[in-house]
């Protein structure tokens, strides 16, 4: 399921931080002003593994325009998940598992608990523009991420097309 919210709608994303598998920290206060896009994922997860590559290609393409990732890993040992990030050459920062429980409590009604994968965009002012429920594409997510980096004040363009490219 892919959502936009349009402008008058969005609600602000909760702050979010933790431990990441790097060893460093991430806060979302540290990304005031720039495009967010957070991913829940698990290294045990066929459709996690599916995305993976798209979303590595959205965040190279746009890093240089101020967009920042970062994944809200679930259920997996440091070890599983820095493999993924690895396999996949995943580059953003992860928030460990034993960190990321309290990032997805304070995202719980943004996101069903369950919703793994899944993946927010949050525009510059920090509210929640867009969500997909299930595996993004590439082609999905670009979309949701050029949107909020050129919005249309006021309003929502149609969901982009989820077809079945994986990246």
């Amino acid at each position: 399921m892919v959502e936009q919210i349009a402008v008058a709608d969005r609600e602000p994303l909760p702050r979010l931080r933790g431990a990441t598998l790097d060893g460093s920290e991430f806060d979302t206060a540290e990304h005031d002003g720039s495009v967010l896009v957070i991913n829940v994922w698990g290294s045990w997860c066929p459709p996690c593994r599916a995305e993976a590559p798209g979303l590595r290609r959205v965040w190279e393409e746009t890093r240089a325009e101020g967009v920042q990732f970062v994944g809200l890993n679930v259920r997996d040992t440091d070890d599983a998940a820095i493999a993924f990030e690895r396999r996949y050459r995943l580059t953003y920062p992860s928030i460990t598992t034993e960190q990321s429980g309290e990032a997805l409590l304070a995202l719980r009604a943004m996101l069903p608990p369950n919703a793994i994968p899944s993946t927010l965009v949050v525009d510059r002012d920090g509210d929640v523009a867009a969500r997909v429920i299930g595996q993004a594409t590439y082609r999905t997510l670009r979309a949701l991420v050029d949107d909020v980096l050129e919005p249309t004040p006021g309003s929502s363009k149609e969901a982009p097309d989820v077809g079945g490219d994986a990246g």
